[in-house]
């Protein structure tokens, strides 16, 4: 059952990180659109016949509409949801993974103004729907308020520990841990404010705007340097600064990244025109030597620091929104309009997890301190917190009134901060988190302290390879993943894809540089087997049921093997008659 959100006129409905619509695009006007006070009633047939201005030759008041990848789609501003059918009145204008609800349906009102059908309850409502939240779910430590758009990014300041704030109307804002805001907003210039990215220092922070412009602030007086950095030719989707802080790389919807020189504001070289379309995600490694870039189409490109291209990652089915390194620069995580988050061998591009589990697109994705967890925002509405030992889901999902388009970790490993299109800035507490994840897994092991790095365990003993060679394994095959046609949940996502089905959870340990590997039976096994890559599947933990598996017999280990030769059968013989050795007796 959902209830539907309180009456923001704000809310949005889709992705790049910071998905905005074109950079030509007009900032809406609160105006109001009609005297209509009640949506159209439940069961209500209309004639495809518009009765507001210009009839149904025009579009709506404060609709827009735009071309992506040689489509039209029509976005309603208010609402921030697009569709790639002309809003007519009786034409349904969502599709699968619009709403958060597929019971519901988004319509148009004869007037031109957007209503939702539910049929779980038979009603209409102005407002979207949004899942309700369950009894005793994590609450935010703290929720901040104050942006009158919805919010694109964060940013934490490492000092302090603020957190700061850019937003669809046009400002951006710092906050302190309490939520009181630090001096005045910034006006921003040039409509909305999408990317920002701080200084090493926290002296500075970069931002990107709808009107393909980079401007630099400074922190501590609240005021732009300089003039505005020219460039690009549509908004600004991502910024990056390197390492050593002589350069920023910006993505953009013109299809080029491009790298400054923060002193004087000019491109230090030509700007790359990369295979994505739209540049939704750019990171420098921790090394500074090299850095990767995604978009709405087109493998995760790895480039060096002069702009040579060095490796094409290809296995998202869907746009990549948001990029991470390692803190050693030996692997990549990526979250993608596919709703998945992966990580990738960084030298060769090899897949080695598929984190699965979101609903929806994957917008924004973060690593903790001490790289234990990753933290993912989706359009689901929901945060989730990740344990890349297990690779698995912590807990149950945080859970946002709308959309979530920005999550960021506190460099104290503490706090999470996470913001999307309810226009609210909710904190919320790793530690306690944790310990609720702990407490229903009765799993006493489980330290809150993200910070502390985790314990170096001794390497186990193997056996030796090449040992069971010969020996026939009767173990069945692994089952493959099957695929399901997936539509897109918002209309910048026009190209068809493919998403998997999520296999029965395994638990694994994780190998730094191997494939994750699904867990065998015990027994014999064989040096060929070839590893298959992990898809996790969110876990209710109250619902898991763990079972501890019996000491296996060597009889039964026995019937497990083919045609053994004739030195197992002398082994297995004298272990089935060799009496008890237990102590007790």
């Amino acid at each position: 059952m959902l209830s539907e959100a309180s009456g923001s006129s704000t809310s949005a409905g889709r992705r790049d990180g910071q998905r905005q619509a074109p950079s030509k695009s007009p900032a809406p006007v609160a105006l109001p659109r009609t005297s209509e006070k009640k949506p159209p009633p439940y069961g209500a047939q209309h004639r495809q016949d518009a009765l507001w201005e210009g009839g149904n030759e025009a579009l709506p008041p404060l609709w827009h509409q735009f071309q992506l990848l040689d489509r039209t789609y029509y976005q309603d501003d208010t609402l921030f949801l697009a569709s790639y059918n002309r809003p007519l009145p009786g034409v349904r204008l969502d599709y699968l993974g619009t709403l958060v609800d597929r019971q519901c349906e988004w319509h148009i009102s004869p007037f031109g103004r957007s209503y939702f059908v539910n049929h779980n309850t038979r009603t209409t409502s102005w407002n979207k729907p949004r899942p309700e939240r369950p009894a005793g779910s994590l609450t935010p430590e703290r929720i901040i308020e104050g942006h009158s758009r919805f919010i694109w990014s964060l940013a934490y300041l490492k000092a302090s520990c603020n957190v700061m704030s850019a937003s669809d109307d046009g400002s951006i804002c710092q906050w302190k841990r309490d939520g009181e805001p630090v001096g005045k907003s910034w006006d921003g210039g040039g409509g909305g404010v999408g990317p920002i990215a701080v200084h090493l220092d926290d002296t500075m922070v970069v931002s990107g705007s709808l009107d393909g412009r980079l401007r630099l602030w400074n922190i501590k007086e609240g005021s732009m340097i300089g003039d505005p950095w020219e460039g690009h030719d549509a908004a600004v989707k991502c910024l990056d600064w390197s390492p050593d802080a002589l350069e920023i790389a910006s993505g953009s919807e013109d299809g080029t990244i491009r790298r400054w020189n923060p002193d004087t504001g000019r491109q230090i070289a030509p700007p790359i025109e990369t295979s994505h379309g739209w540049v939704l995600a750019v990171k420098y490694s921790p090394q500074g030597d090299k850095f990767i870039s995604g978009g709405e189409v087109g493998p995760i490109c790895v480039w060096s620091r002069d702009g040579k291209l060095l490796v094409e990652i290809k296995g998202h089915d869907d746009a990549v929104m948001s990029l991470s390194w390692s803190k050693d620069g030996a692997h990549i995580f990526s979250g993608s309009a596919d709703d998945t988050i992966r990580k990738w061998r960084a030298i060769d591009g090899k897949e080695l997890v598929v984190l699965r589990g979101h609903t929806n697109t994957v917008v924004s994705i973060c690593l903790t301190p001490n790289e234990r967890y990753i933290v993912s925002a989706s359009e689901d509405y929901s945060i989730r917190i990740w344990d890349l030992k297990t690779n698995q889901a912590v807990g149950d999902p945080l859970l946002h009134d709308d959309e979530v388009l920005a999550v960021a970790m506190s460099p104290d490993g503490k706090c999470i901060a996470s913001a999307g299109l309810d226009q609210k800035i909710c904190v919320w507490s790793l530690e306690a988190a944790l310990e609720r994840h702990q407490g229903a897994d009765g799993n006493a092991k489980f330290k809150a302290n993200a910070t502390r790095r985790p314990p170096i365990r001794p390497t186990p003993r193997q056996v030796p390879q090449g040992f069971f060679d010969g020996v026939q394994n009767s173990d069945p095959p692994s089952p493959q993943p099957r695929r399901r046609p997936f539509t897109s949940s918002w209309g910048l996502r026009p190209r068809a894809l493919l998403a998997r089905l999520p296999q029965p959870f395994h638990r694994s340990q994780p190998n730094a540089d191997e494939p994750t590997e699904l867990p065998q039976r015990p027994g014999p096994s064989t040096s060929r087997r070839i590893p298959s890559i992990v898809e996790v599947p969110a876990l209710d933990d109250k619902k898991a049921l763990y079972v501890a598996r019996r000491p296996e017999t060597a009889s039964e280990k026995a019937k497990r093997i083919k045609n053994p030769k004739w030195w197992v059968r002398v082994v297995l013989f004298i272990c089935c008659v060799s009496p008890s050795t237990d102590s007790d007796h």
